[in-house]
């Protein structure tokens, strides 16, 4: 399925959120273990650090969806930082996740990715779509943070890639 512009139901939503992880594993699938760990992809980042990036905000995005199920409102992006403070969360990130081993990387990411599918499902259409549904969106539906942290993510990160592989050749 191309992924649409605004999915219109669960259905639709699962569908472009596993097309667009399934392009993304398959990239990196594509690549060996040397080239996961190459550093050169924002500086010296290497495709192993993009990947427990995105996989602290799947876990990010689950921990939000949990807390919101149980009417709370979530602390994001982190507890006691705003929204600029996001590179130095994500600079935070890389450093905890930097000298992990990539095997331990990739079966988090998996896992990561599982528990994320898991959430997902667990949503009804209302929790998705109905931007009242949760009173810190705001109006905005909460699928906008699913994509962000799901298929917009996967998707922004491969093209990342794809450019590093591109520019190496």
């Amino acid at each position: 399925m191309a992924e649409p512009d605004e999915p219109k139901s669960r259905r639709e939503l699962m569908e472009v959120l596993r097309d667009e992880r399934q392009l993304f594993d398959d990239l990196l699938a594509s690549l060996s273990d040397a080239q996961l760990l190459e550093p050169g992809i924002e500086g010296n980042r290497c495709v192993k650090d993009i990947l427990a990036h995105i996989t602290d905000w799947e876990q990010r995005m689950n921990l939000w969806i949990q807390e919101s199920l149980a009417g709370l409102i979530p602390q994001r992006p982190a507890p006691g930082m705003t929204w600029d403070d996001l590179d130095r969360l994500n600079e935070q990130t890389y450093l905890e996740n930097k000298a992990r081993p990539l095997g331990e990387v990739m079966t988090a990411s998996r896992r990561s990715y599982a528990q994320s599918l898991q959430a997902v499902q667990g949503l009804s259409e209302e929790d998705l779509f109905d931007g009242r549904r949760f009173v810190w969106r705001n109006g905005d539906p909460l699928w906008h943070m699913v994509a962000a942290n799901t298929w917009w993510h996967y998707k922004e990160h491969r093209q990342q890639i794809e450019v590093w592989l591109a520019a190496r050749a």
